[in-house]
């Protein structure tokens, strides 16, 4: 299915037309849904929350929020109020409201949470459309030898960032703008006395 019908069956939601929102990819996180918390490793979550709540704390009135993941709302949801826990300052974005969307959990940051693009079988399609099918496995297996910062592999580095580009043609907001983990948004301007 195209990348716009899999996110709209993806989610129920109602919105008024035209949207606008932000959205981040925050993929290949580590999560175990049967551990004690979900087996979360905070600092994969903290520069995402700082940017959604801060976002949300902005005063920008009708920008929706989304993330795109593999891991279900409800770990997300969790993970944030963990963040949250060490931010007392940021509390108040757990009551923000969420312009236009029918559903969301109360307290959570995000009005969707979608399931980020398999980077992996889109590789492999497209290599496959050209008769080269064999060789995106040899490829990422090369690839995961070599290493890069943070002791992550090239092979990861590429998967991360393919799915994130997969990522932008399945929004659900019809402006939308993407945003790094590491984005933050200044407060409102104090009003004039």
């Amino acid at each position: 299915a195209p990348a716009c019908a899999r996110t709209r069956e993806a989610h129920d939601f109602a919105m008024a037309e035209p949207t606008v929102g932000v959205c981040w990819t925050r993929n290949m996180v580590t999560f175990a849904l049967d551990k004690p918390g979900f087996g979360l490793v905070p600092h994969e979550w903290g520069e995402l929350h700082t940017s959604v709540a801060t976002l949300l704390l902005s005063g920008e009135v009708g920008v929706g929020s989304c993330v795109f993941t593999e891991a279900p709302r409800h770990v997300v949801d969790r993970a944030m109020r963990l963040w949250t826990a060490k931010r007392p300052g940021l509390q108040a974005a757990h009551s923000a409201p969420h312009y236009g969307v029918e559903g969301v959990p109360s307290g959570s940051l995000f009005d969707f949470v979608l399931p980020t693009s398999d980077a992996r079988s889109l590789l492999a399609g497209a290599a496959e459309a050209i008769g080269e099918g064999g060789q995106v496995s040899a490829m990422l297996t090369k690839l995961e030898s070599a290493n890069f910062r943070n002791k992550s592999s090239l092979a990861t580095k590429l998967l991360s960032r393919t799915g994130r580009l997969a990522n932008l043609a399945a929004a659900p907001f019809n402006v939308t703008l993407f945003l790094d983990d590491d984005t933050f948004f200044c407060p409102p301007p104090l009003p004039y006395t």
